[in-house]
This record gives C-alpha cells, structure tokens and sequence, in this order.
C-alpha cells in the first residue's frame, strides 16, 4: 500500500530569462514503511524532487498524492496541517539548525506548531524521550547546536523530524558530511526508527553504498529524468541503463575481488534549458544507436518491478515499443 504517489512530475524554473527544466515527467511510488532511494549526480534534479514531495514547491505539472490527498489542491492552511506527516532531514546538520537556539528548543518547536494542546512539561518530557530514543540525553537539551559533533547535529535533525510521528520523511543527502563510522550509526538509527514506527523514506544521495545499505527500492534520475527504476539489490547487481552502469563503474565494489567494467560517458551533462525530445543520455552514451536520438525513451519493465529507459536494455524488444512513435 502507498503512502505517496508523484504522478507525471514536471517542473520548471526560470533563470536569466530561460527555462530549466529540473524534473522532466518523473512518477514514483513509495510504500508504507518502505525506504526509496533517489540517486544521480548533482544537477541531476534528485533534490528538487525531494522538494515536490515535501510540497514545498508546487509542480509545473503533474500530481502528488499523500495517503489518498492531492497536495495541490490544498489551502496553505490545509498544507500546514499536513505537515506533521510529512518531515525532512536535511543534508548539513548545523546549517539546518538555529545556532542561537538551544537544542531542546529546537526539537520542541514542531510540537508548539501541531500539537499546541500539549503542556509545557508535557513538551519537555516528549523532547527528552526523543533525544534519549536517538541516542543523546537530557543534558544535550541544554546545549547550543555548535557544542555538539556532526552526527550528534544530524540526529537533532532527526529527533526534530520524527518527534510529530509523520509517516514519511524526506532524506535529503543526510549522511553525505558525516564520517563513515558515525554515518553507519546514523543509518542504524534510521532503520530502527523506520522498524518501529513504519515510517516511509525518500532517500536522496549520491553515495550508492550507503543506498545499497538502507533503501527497498532505487530510481536512477539523470537529467531531470529516472532511467531506471527497481528493487536496490536487483539494479545494483544487476543494472541495465548505461548511465546505471556509469555510476557504479566510478565507485569501488564492496565485495572482496570484485571489479566492475569501467563504463565511460563522452562529453559533460548538457544543459536542462530544453525539454528532452530524445533519449536523455543521447550523445554521451557507448552504446547508443541511431533510434537514440529520434523519440523520448520510456520506462518499461525488464523484469519483475525493474524498469529502465533505454532502447538497449533488452535486444529483443522493439524500439517502438519503448516509447517512439508508433
């Protein structure tokens, strides 16, 4: 069962006068206590993605839909409320926290915004329940954000995030500044929250080992758009868009022996001014081929809950029946 759905998502900015095109027809769905991972390079439109999601920005085009509700057809009263369930974490831990106010303030305060009918005491007593649920104490309340370590910010973060019990929480790049030790107990943390409270995650990284670590499924955007979308192990393992296979030949394998064939991409990311017409990766891909660059390439299924948008994922079917024209 879904707790989000985001249907045909597109969105559009303007910048000096021209278009940029940051999500190019995305849909995605997220499960109830299921962690999707959204991967690529910067630029790739993951965080303004993330930000459609939140119902921070509203789409050019295209729908979200939270437990059965459109986000865009709500009142900005109507948004308010609705978001104790739906929370974020943020990638820079003290750059999201005030720094001239004291941590048990901060993770205090969505609770002053929607659950006013709570006491003072019963504010305090549900922040210091939190702090010691993510692992600091009731002494960190007094403290200022800058007398504590990177990973004990990111789990304020946390504490703030999750202390209104939302069902889904947007994860924005949040252990890409942690160290790797601190950032494996920080990712401990998430799944055990996620175990008990059936909380959904949207995943934004880079980092396709931590991805490989945390998320139930994994979509693959590139250019605004999602390549390749399926279960974390099956695209890992096995991906099948040449952008995919780009991606995991720059990073090391984490099994012992293991080489991965270095798959190269000509040229740089051209410019999201322009609506894609065609394949996104036409002209840097290796194995392109003329129908490339003739017609948009659609997700399609190549296997169970695997889909990719590439005319050469599987030599047996069609190129028409990837997308073109018919």
């Amino acid at each position: 069962m879904s707790i989000m759905e985001l249907q045909d998502v597109r969105q559009v900015f303007r910048r000096g006068g021209k278009e940029v095109h940051a999500v190019n027809g995305v849909s995605l769905t997220v499960g109830k206590g299921e962690t999707v991972a959204v991967i690529g390079e910067s630029g790739s439109g993951k965080s303004t993605l993330g930000r459609v999601a939140l119902g921070l920005i509203k789409p050019t085009s295209g729908d979200v839909v939270f437990d059965g509700i459109a986000l865009g057809s709500l009142s900005k009263k109507e948004m308010r409320a609705l978001r104790s369930r739906i929370q974020v974490v943020f990638q820079e831990p003290y750059e999201s926290l005030n720094p001239r106010i004291k941590v048990g303030d901060i993770v205090a305060e969505p609770l002053i915004i929607h659950r006013p009918e709570m006491s003072r005491a019963q504010r305090r007593a549900a922040v210091i329940a939190m702090l010691e649920r993510v692992g600091l104490t009731a002494e960190h309340a007094e403290r200022l954000p800058r007398n504590l370590s990177g990973g004990q910010q990111q789990r304020i973060g946390i504490a703030r995030a999750i202390i209104t019990e939302p069902e889904l929480v947007v994860l924005d790049e949040p252990t890409s500044s942690l160290d790797v030790s601190v950032r494996a107990r920080v990712l401990d943390l998430l799944r055990d929250l996620q175990r008990e409270r059936e909380i959904s995650y949207v995943f934004i990284s880079h980092d396709l080992a931590t991805v490989g670590l945390i998320s139930d499924r994994v979509a693959v955007m590139y250019l605004g758009k999602v390549v390749e979308q399926g279960p974390t192990q099956e695209v890992l393992t096995n991906p099948r868009h040449p952008y995919t296979k780009a991606l995991l030949s720059a990073t090391l394998s984490t099994v012992v022996g293991q080489r991965r064939e270095h798959v190269p991409l000509r040229g740089e990311i051209p410019n999201p001014s322009k609506a894609p017409t065609k394949c996104v990766l036409s002209g840097r891909c290796p194995v392109e081929i003329a129908e490339c660059s003739t017609w948009p390439v659609n997700l399609l299924p190549v296997a169970d809950r695997h889909d990719v948008a590439c005319l050469r994922a599987d030599a047996d079917r069609e190129p028409a029946a990837l997308g073109g024209p018919r």
